[in-house]
């Protein structure tokens, strides 16, 4: 009885005529519901639920789906497969074993199925790759994995289709691995298809973490991506948001100008994606203060900051409720006890002492902790309290 449901729910005619017609079968699957998601990049979207009766499920639309890497999912929320999803989206998708992408065979869909056996190949490949490089350096392994990496790019190659703008070339293409210089050659940032998928973010912090910590190096390799992007202002957007959430509180404290960059050449100069004019003015104004929190600025005047006398203080916006700020108190009365040189100068955030105190002071959390010279000039910012005494001149 369940096989003869099966059938007629595959084989049933459609009320409506359908621009999308994907079958999905996976052996050794109970009954449930899967879910058929839609990556912009890393992160997922559900476009459907799709009933699975003995393995398989069916996605139907009258409507065309953009072209991508899609993302299947059984009712746990646990990733099965991914498909690509190109021009024919009239096709079928049959797995036998998940851990095989060989096992997948797919019907009436050219560049789904390639996509499918350069998967199974890059899988194969990393792992032999991965097992490599976790060996002791030896020529003969680096020999191995850079042959291995070059079998990738050759069997691309082989799986390309002729077709103008196919969708699996470029995915092909993204998948190839370059050295620094070359690192964007083939990755397409003027197609909005390449953030279909997580590559682009594994790109992107792979690339920039990998940059010196120096905003003017950052900034110039921030404006030299965009400007592949060319006309797609979908993938600059994209990017432009990346790089905001983050710089947006860097890890190293020097990196303030590539917030205030990013503020100044993109947001304000061009309509971006997701910004009101009220989201505008308050990135507007933060980079306005942010210039006068720069390491190696003078330290806004606040409560009579500038009649303390001494080689160093540590000025620290608290909160009394805040117990974190409680603790990294009594490690800076430590420090000055063995630096006298160092003089604390507490701030209330909720004491009224100013309307504006925590964007002049660009106070993300408390507490936040900026390090002055005998001239008030910062030598560091958003320190924790055991970090102060290193960037004290001892002898």
């Amino acid at each position: 009885m369940k096989k003869l449901l099966v059938a007629l729910f595959l084989l049933a005619p459609l009320a409506a005529v359908s621009q999308v017609d994907i079958v999905f079968h996976i052996d050794d699957q109970q009954d449930s519901v899967w879910y058929f998601c839609k990556y912009r990049g890393s992160k997922t979207a559900i476009v459907d639920t799709l009933h699975c009766i003995q393995g398989t499920a069916r996605y139907l639309s009258p409507n065309e789906l953009p072209q991508g890497i899609y993302l299947l999912m059984n009712e746990n929320r646990i990733p099965m497969t991914e498909v690509l999803v190109g021009k024919q989206q009239d096709f079928s998708v049959s797995i036998s074993d998940l851990n095989d992408l060989n096992s997948a065979k797919v019907l009436r869909a050219k560049e789904t199925d390639r996509f499918f056996k350069m998967m199974a190949k890059v899988r194969m490949n990393e792992m032999q790759i991965a097992a490599l490089e976790s060996e002791p350096y030896s020529q003969s392994n680096a020999q191995k994995i850079d042959s291995l990496k070059k079998d990738i790019t050759s069997f691309g190659e082989k799986l390309k289709i002729k077709k103008k703008g196919s969708f699996i070339n470029l995915f092909i293409n993204s998948l190839k691995r370059h050295n620094m210089e070359e690192y964007w050659d083939d990755f397409q940032l003027d197609d909005p298809r390449i953030l279909t998928y997580p590559l682009i973010d594994n790109k992107l912090e792979a690339y920039f973490n990998s940059l010196p910590v120096n905003a003017d190096i950052i900034n110039a390799e921030i404006d030299k991506l965009t400007a592949k992007t060319g006309d797609c202002t979908e993938v600059r957007d994209y990017l432009i948001w990346y790089f905001y959430r983050k710089y947006y509180s860097p890890e190293y404290m020097n990196l303030d100008d590539v917030y205030i960059h990013l503020v100044d050449e993109y947001f304000l100069k061009y309509e971006m994606e997701n910004v009101s004019k009220s989201i505008m003015n308050m990135m507007a104004d933060r980079a306005y203060y942010l210039e006068h929190l720069k390491i190696g600025a003078k330290l806004p005047e606040i409560a009579k900051l500038y009649s303390v006398k001494s080689e160093y203080i540590a000025v620290v916006f608290y909160d009394k409720t805040c117990k974190k700020c409680a603790q990294e108190g009594r490690i800076l009365e430590e420090i000055h006890s063995r630096h006298p040189e160092m003089a604390i100068f507490p701030v209330e955030v909720n004491s009224g002492i100013m309307d504006n105190l925590l964007v002049v002071y660009d106070i993300q959390t408390t507490p936040t902790i900026y390090l002055l010279d005998r001239n008030k000039i910062i030598i560091a910012k958003r320190i924790k309290a055991e970090q102060v005494e290193r960037f004290l001149n001892i002898d």
